[in-house]
């Protein structure tokens, strides 16, 4: 019989799995249109983080914010050992670097099946916060998988 850390590690491959496939079926779908959905889902977790952990986006400045985010989802939901969450505020680059994500296998998935990671929890959560932020949109600039390390570096740009 399996020990409780085993079954979590498969318990969250298995949800990996299913949203990989949930991803990759909407991309095949609906191609760049399925990115829409990355908004959506964004923008319900951050009413959620502002319901249940009392985050503030109105009022602080787009890096305070992001900081608040980054230690949501490590010290509150566990997604990742370690994530640091920059933007520039004359530039509106946001970078996001995450170290062993709980979605780490999604992603990963989706890159290898030629799909950018639309699904990403900190890209949506980062992009939804200051979209509602400043009202701009993000413009995916690339990401970047490291496997040795299970390291993660996403690249946007804030557009009017």
């Amino acid at each position: 019989m399996a020990t409780d850390e085993q079954k979590k590690a498969r318990e969250l491959r298995l949800y990996n799995d299913i949203l990989a496939g949930f991803a990759k079926g909407l991309y095949d779908l609906f191609e760049d249109a399925a990115l829409a959905i990355m908004k959506e889902i964004g923008a319900k977790v951050l009413a959620q983080m502002e319901d249940e952990l009392a985050l503030e986006i109105q009022g602080e400045s787009p890096q305070d914010i992001l900081d608040e985010i980054a230690r949501l989802l490590v010290d509150e939901y566990g997604l990742m050992t370690e994530i640091n969450i920059t933007f520039d505020d004359e530039s509106h680059h946001l970078g996001i670097h995450c170290q062993d994500c709980s979605f780490w296998q999604l992603c990963s998935s989706l890159k290898s099946d030629n799909i950018e990671p639309y699904v990403c929890v900190p890209m949506m959560m980062s992009t939804s916060s200051l979209h509602q932020r400043l009202g701009q949109r993000a413009k995916f600039g690339g990401i970047t998988l490291t496997e040795s390390n299970r390291t993660c570096a996403i690249d946007f740009q804030m557009i009017d």
